[in-house]
């Protein structure tokens, strides 16, 4: 199912003449984008204006179409950016002076849509606003009575468009939040957003359309972590574990390890994890009032540029393995997930696009192409520190270790959507020379975590790696799409 807004009342023709449009930018004044853990979103007047151009050819140099759109890109970006409950705002320009033109209609279009290669989906999102059309009179005679408009249009003439951003789309029977604009790389499925100016030219005529691609990024708050941990955060001081902080730590139960030991002898270790997650009561209230925390289940929801803490405890009988087994033998890393579920029946595909000109092929990728795994943080792992203050105990059949990961603020928050997702797990895996696992190369945890934009309130979340241990995560991975 498809959503709209003033639906157009002729079908988008097959055949339409696009240009690639020229694009210039109006800098708001002084700071460009805010960034993402301010609480509110800019204000209108200090948002960025980009306009973007479509040319009749070299015989007639001068854009007779443009596009003005406000958002909250920054100079730096090539595309309009917009968040959650935004208004997709601005207007579009005619100039006719030099190349009078029968024209019937013109339309903004917001469309979203995920296309697959070897075909397209039809969109999930497509809002149209209807600016002018012949039945309408002259333009320049708006608001009065008038009969329809048959001649050509000379001159200049503008119209304002504002449509609105719906938190939610319907996809066959299912209600989904609006997912982000993301196009991972090595897949073969991608989300994208225009905006499309429309120039209808009647029957037996080429239409011309000027699109724009822009970004879409729906803005979630982390939930406050513990008290403790919070202050912790104030007071620049070390964490407390597992054991002194309950209220803070995702204790999960120990699993063993079993193995062969310098290929001679059975032995095996039991490994414990435990995660820092949030415990905060969350809300459902959204930015335009104080708070827009995520309305999802408490656990492991945790926001980019801040850090997850991990704490590692390893017991077994054989002291031999343990004196071998050490900080750099635990790999924490925090993996990325694309999944893509290509559907499988045309026509449910086809019978939902609004265009019933239009033919949507579905492509259906190889089985083995479903799910794509790529680590995108690696983390840092040291020695715990014994003592009251850690509440924790280094004993000849028992060890200790924290770990981190700094969540990479590039990276995409997570989602689902139908036919393509995007999850991360948080896995530790067992790698030292010596010590073979019976299985091999497979993560001892592999824990899913949710990934917001946003950090949480309160103090800035502290990295705890000593100085010897840090790791740069931007290092540690390929940047993610």
């Amino acid at each position: 199912m498809i959503l709209h807004e003033n639906i157009l009342h002729h079908v988008l023709p097959l055949s339409s003449q696009t240009r690639r449009p020229t694009s210039t930018s109006r800098s708001r004044s002084r700071q460009s984008t805010p960034p993402l853990s301010t609480s509110r979103a800019p204000s209108p007047s200090s948002k960025l204006e980009q306009t973007f151009h479509l040319t009749a050819g070299s015989s007639h140099p001068s854009p007779w179409l443009s596009l003005r759109v406000k958002s909250n890109a920054s100079p730096s970006h090539q595309h309009p950016i917009y968040f959650d409950k935004d208004v997709v705002e601005g207007s579009v320009h005619l100039n006719l002076s030099d190349n009078p033109t029968s024209i019937v209609g013109i339309s903004v279009i917001v469309r979203g849509q995920l296309f697959s290669v070897g075909g397209d989906h039809a969109p999930f999102l497509e809002l149209s606003q209807t600016l002018w059309s012949s039945s309408m009179g002259h333009p320049s005679n708006a608001g009065s009575r008038q009969s329809p408009f048959t001649g050509r249009l000379s001159g200049s003439y503008s119209w304002p468009f504002s449509i609105p951003l719906p938190p939610r789309v319907v996809v066959g029977n299912q209600s989904v939040p609006l997912p982000p604009t993301f196009a991972p790389k090595a897949s073969s499925t991608f989300i994208d957003y225009k905006i499309q100016v429309l120039v209808q030219r009647g029957p037996l005529r080429v239409n011309n359309t000027l699109t724009t691609s822009f970004v879409y990024l729906p803005r979630l708050r982390a939930p406050r972590p513990s008290p403790l941990l919070e202050a912790a955060y104030q007071n620049h001081s070390s964490i407390l574990g597992p054991s002194l902080d309950s209220e803070g730590w995702d204790v999960l139960p120990a699993r063993t390890v079993p193995g062969v030991i310098f290929g001679a002898r059975k032995t095996s270790v039991d490994c414990s994890l435990s995660l820092s997650q949030p415990t905060r009561p969350v809300r459902a209230e959204r930015r335009y009032s104080d708070s827009y925390e995520a309305a999802l289940p408490q656990a492991r929801i945790y926001a980019r540029d801040c850090p997850i803490h991990l704490h590692i405890t390893l017991e077994s009988y054989d002291t031999q393995l343990l004196d071998l087994l050490n900080a750099s033998s635990l790999k924490i890393q925090l993996v990325q997930q694309v999944r893509t579920q290509p559907t499988t029946d045309p026509a449910a595909s086809s019978s939902s696009s609004s265009h019933p000109h239009t033919v949507h092929r579905l492509y259906k990728a190889d089985a083995s192409n479903n799910e794509i795994e790529e680590p995108v943080v690696i983390g840092s792992c040291w020695k715990s520190f014994s003592g009251a203050q850690t509440g924790l105990l280094q004993t000849s059949n028992r060890r200790h270790y924290e770990a981190e990961l700094i969540i990479r603020k590039d990276l995409k928050p997570s989602f689902t959507f139908p036919s393509l997702s995007l999850q991360y797990n948080v896995q530790l895996l067992i790698e030292v020379t010596g010590f073979v696992p019976l299985q091999k190369q497979r993560p001892v945890f592999s824990e899913p975590v949710t990934i917001v934009t946003d950090r949480p309130r309160g103090p800035l979340p502290s990295s705890q790696v000593p100085p010897p241990y840090h790791h740069h995560p931007s290092s540690s991975a390929s940047a993610s799409q």
